[in-house]
């Protein structure tokens, strides 16, 4: 049991190191949407 309690923390934390990514990225392509508006 405890190898997976291991197994499901890492894909946890794979999971919201995804999602971490997933959100900067979009923010920089939101920064980048409104920038040419403005221009």
């Amino acid at each position: 049991m405890a190898g997976l309690d291991n197994a499901e923390q890492r894909a946890q934390r794979v999971t919201y190191g995804v999602g971490a990514v997933a959100g900067v990225v979009l923010l920089v392509l939101l920064c980048l949407f409104c920038s040419r508006l403005l221009l």
